[in-house]
Protein backbone atom coordinates (compact mmCIF):
# COMPACT_ATOMS: atom_id res chain seq x y z
CA UNK A 1 0.00 0.00 0.00
CA UNK A 2 2.84 2.40 0.87
CA UNK A 3 4.55 1.57 -2.42
CA UNK A 4 1.34 2.26 -4.35
CA UNK A 5 0.87 5.61 -2.54
CA UNK A 6 4.50 6.51 -3.21
CA UNK A 7 4.11 5.68 -6.91
CA UNK A 8 0.91 7.74 -7.10
CA UNK A 9 2.77 10.69 -5.51
CA UNK A 10 5.65 10.38 -7.98
CA UNK A 11 3.21 10.24 -10.89
CA UNK A 12 1.39 13.32 -9.61
CA UNK A 13 4.67 15.22 -9.23
CA UNK A 14 5.71 14.22 -12.77
CA UNK A 15 2.40 15.51 -14.12
CA UNK A 16 2.89 18.83 -12.32
CA UNK A 17 6.40 19.24 -13.71
CA UNK A 18 5.23 18.33 -17.23
CA UNK A 19 2.34 20.79 -17.04
CA UNK A 20 4.63 23.61 -15.89
CA UNK A 21 7.39 23.02 -18.46
CA UNK A 22 7.60 24.42 -21.97
CA UNK A 23 5.46 22.71 -24.59
CA UNK A 24 7.56 20.54 -26.88
CA UNK A 25 5.09 18.32 -28.66
CA UNK A 26 7.81 16.76 -30.82
CA UNK A 27 9.08 14.72 -27.88
CA UNK A 28 7.53 11.34 -27.16
CA UNK A 29 6.22 10.94 -23.64
CA UNK A 30 8.48 8.89 -21.42
CA UNK A 31 7.16 5.52 -20.35
CA UNK A 32 7.80 4.38 -16.81
CA UNK A 33 7.88 0.73 -15.98
CA UNK A 34 8.07 -0.89 -12.62
CA UNK A 35 10.41 -3.81 -12.16
CA UNK A 36 8.07 -5.62 -9.79
CA UNK A 37 4.84 -7.29 -10.87
CA UNK A 38 1.80 -5.79 -9.16
CA UNK A 39 1.08 -8.72 -6.83
CA UNK A 40 -1.25 -8.57 -3.84
CA UNK A 41 -1.85 -11.32 -1.29
CA UNK A 42 -5.24 -11.50 0.45
CA UNK A 43 -6.14 -13.89 3.23
CA UNK A 44 -8.46 -14.93 6.02
CA UNK A 45 -9.28 -17.79 8.38
CA UNK A 46 -12.46 -19.87 8.40
CA UNK A 47 -13.98 -22.75 10.33
CA UNK A 48 -13.41 -26.07 8.62
CA UNK A 49 -16.06 -28.41 7.28
CA UNK A 50 -15.41 -30.45 10.44
CA UNK A 51 -17.11 -27.73 12.52
CA UNK A 52 -20.74 -28.91 12.35
CA UNK A 53 -22.41 -25.68 13.48
CA UNK A 54 -20.42 -23.21 11.37
CA UNK A 55 -19.06 -24.66 8.15
CA UNK A 56 -16.69 -22.35 6.24
CA UNK A 57 -17.57 -19.24 8.26
CA UNK A 58 -14.94 -16.47 8.41
CA UNK A 59 -13.74 -16.33 12.01
CA UNK A 60 -10.81 -15.21 14.11
CA UNK A 61 -11.61 -17.10 17.35
CA UNK A 62 -10.97 -20.83 17.53
CA UNK A 63 -11.00 -23.28 20.40
CA UNK A 64 -8.31 -25.81 21.12
CA UNK A 65 -9.02 -28.95 19.10
CA UNK A 66 -10.83 -27.05 16.33
CA UNK A 67 -9.53 -26.96 12.78
CA UNK A 68 -8.67 -23.62 11.19
CA UNK A 69 -8.55 -23.24 7.43
CA UNK A 70 -6.17 -20.53 6.25
CA UNK A 71 -7.23 -19.17 2.84
CA UNK A 72 -5.33 -16.92 0.47
CA UNK A 73 -5.61 -15.46 -2.97
CA UNK A 74 -2.53 -14.23 -4.82
CA UNK A 75 -3.64 -11.69 -7.41
CA UNK A 76 -1.80 -10.14 -10.31
CA UNK A 77 -3.28 -6.65 -10.24
CA UNK A 78 -2.47 -6.03 -13.91
CA UNK A 79 -4.73 -8.89 -15.00
CA UNK A 80 -6.90 -9.21 -11.86
CA UNK A 81 -6.35 -12.98 -12.07
CA UNK A 82 -5.11 -15.48 -9.51
CA UNK A 83 -1.43 -16.34 -9.86
CA UNK A 84 -1.68 -20.10 -10.16
CA UNK A 85 2.02 -20.95 -9.91
CA UNK A 86 2.84 -19.09 -6.69
CA UNK A 87 4.47 -20.90 -3.76
CA UNK A 88 2.29 -19.98 -0.79
CA UNK A 89 2.65 -20.79 2.90
CA UNK A 90 1.28 -19.79 6.29
CA UNK A 91 3.90 -18.84 8.85
CA UNK A 92 2.75 -18.91 12.49
CA UNK A 93 4.42 -16.79 15.18
CA UNK A 94 5.60 -20.10 16.68
CA UNK A 95 7.84 -20.55 13.63
CA UNK A 96 5.73 -23.37 12.20
CA UNK A 97 5.16 -23.16 8.43
CA UNK A 98 2.46 -24.88 6.39
CA UNK A 99 2.44 -25.06 2.59
CA UNK A 100 -0.83 -24.02 0.97
CA UNK A 101 -2.35 -25.75 -2.06
CA UNK A 102 -4.38 -24.15 -4.83
CA UNK A 103 -7.83 -25.50 -5.58
CA UNK A 104 -11.47 -24.59 -6.30
CA UNK A 105 -13.64 -23.71 -3.28
CA UNK A 106 -17.30 -23.04 -2.68
CA UNK A 107 -20.19 -23.36 -5.09
CA UNK A 108 -18.52 -20.90 -7.47
CA UNK A 109 -15.29 -22.90 -7.56
CA UNK A 110 -13.21 -19.87 -6.57
CA UNK A 111 -9.50 -20.63 -6.84
CA UNK A 112 -7.88 -20.23 -3.42
CA UNK A 113 -4.72 -21.39 -1.73
CA UNK A 114 -5.64 -23.23 1.49
CA UNK A 115 -4.23 -25.29 4.30
CA UNK A 116 -5.94 -26.58 7.44
CA UNK A 117 -4.41 -26.76 10.90
CA UNK A 118 -5.94 -28.46 13.93
CA UNK A 119 -5.10 -26.61 17.13
CA UNK A 120 -3.43 -28.99 19.59
CA UNK A 121 -5.28 -29.48 22.90
CA UNK A 122 -2.23 -28.18 24.78
CA UNK A 123 -1.63 -25.14 22.54
CA UNK A 124 -1.36 -21.86 24.51
CA UNK A 125 -4.48 -19.70 24.57
CA UNK A 126 -4.40 -16.07 23.49
CA UNK A 127 -3.64 -14.31 20.24
CA UNK A 128 -1.55 -16.01 17.58
CA UNK A 129 0.09 -13.85 14.96
CA UNK A 130 0.56 -15.28 11.49
CA UNK A 131 1.35 -14.20 7.99
CA UNK A 132 0.80 -15.63 4.55
CA UNK A 133 3.85 -15.50 2.30
CA UNK A 134 3.59 -15.94 -1.47
CA UNK A 135 6.60 -16.35 -3.71
CA UNK A 136 6.06 -15.25 -7.30
CA UNK A 137 8.92 -15.24 -9.80
CA UNK A 138 11.47 -15.43 -6.98
CA UNK A 139 10.04 -12.48 -5.02
CA UNK A 140 8.10 -12.71 -1.76
CA UNK A 141 4.84 -10.91 -1.04
CA UNK A 142 3.21 -11.00 2.39
CA UNK A 143 -0.29 -10.74 3.84
CA UNK A 144 -0.67 -9.89 7.52
CA UNK A 145 -4.04 -9.52 9.26
CA UNK A 146 -4.99 -6.23 10.87
CA UNK A 147 -3.12 -5.52 14.09
CA UNK A 148 -6.36 -4.97 16.03
CA UNK A 149 -6.88 -7.10 19.15
CA UNK A 150 -10.51 -8.06 18.40
CA UNK A 151 -9.71 -9.21 14.86
CA UNK A 152 -6.50 -11.10 15.67
CA UNK A 153 -6.46 -14.87 15.47
CA UNK A 154 -7.28 -15.96 19.02
CA UNK A 155 -6.99 -19.43 20.54
CA UNK A 156 -9.58 -20.21 23.23
CA UNK A 157 -10.10 -22.97 25.79
CA UNK A 158 -12.56 -25.69 24.75
CA UNK A 159 -16.12 -24.54 25.45
CA UNK A 160 -15.15 -20.87 25.82
CA UNK A 161 -16.69 -19.79 22.49
CA UNK A 162 -20.15 -20.93 23.61
CA UNK A 163 -19.76 -19.02 26.90
CA UNK A 164 -18.68 -15.84 25.09
CA UNK A 165 -21.57 -16.14 22.60
CA UNK A 166 -24.10 -16.68 25.40
CA UNK A 167 -22.75 -13.70 27.38
CA UNK A 168 -22.95 -11.48 24.28
CA UNK A 169 -26.52 -12.60 23.57
CA UNK A 170 -27.57 -11.93 27.18
CA UNK A 171 -26.00 -8.48 27.10
CA UNK A 172 -27.75 -7.65 23.81
CA UNK A 173 -31.09 -8.83 25.25
CA UNK A 174 -30.59 -6.68 28.38
CA UNK A 175 -29.73 -3.62 26.28
CA UNK A 176 -32.75 -4.23 24.05
CA UNK A 177 -35.08 -4.60 27.05
CA UNK A 178 -33.58 -1.50 28.65
CA UNK A 179 -34.08 0.63 25.53
CA UNK A 180 -37.66 -0.65 25.14
CA UNK A 181 -38.38 0.29 28.75
CA UNK A 182 -37.08 3.82 28.14
CA UNK A 183 -39.30 4.20 25.06
CA UNK A 184 -42.50 3.15 26.90
CA UNK A 185 -41.70 5.45 29.85
CA UNK A 186 -41.58 8.51 27.59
Amino acid sequence: MKKRNFLAGVLFAALLVTGCSEDDSSKEPEKTETSEPPIVVLGDTINSHLQADAVCVVDSRFERGHTIVFRANVLDQATNKTVEDAKVKVVLATGDEYEMKLGPHGEEGTLLYTVSWTIPDDFPTGTLDYQIVAEVDGKEYTYQPFDVSLSKLTILEKGEEAKLTQAAQEKAAEESASSEGEETAS
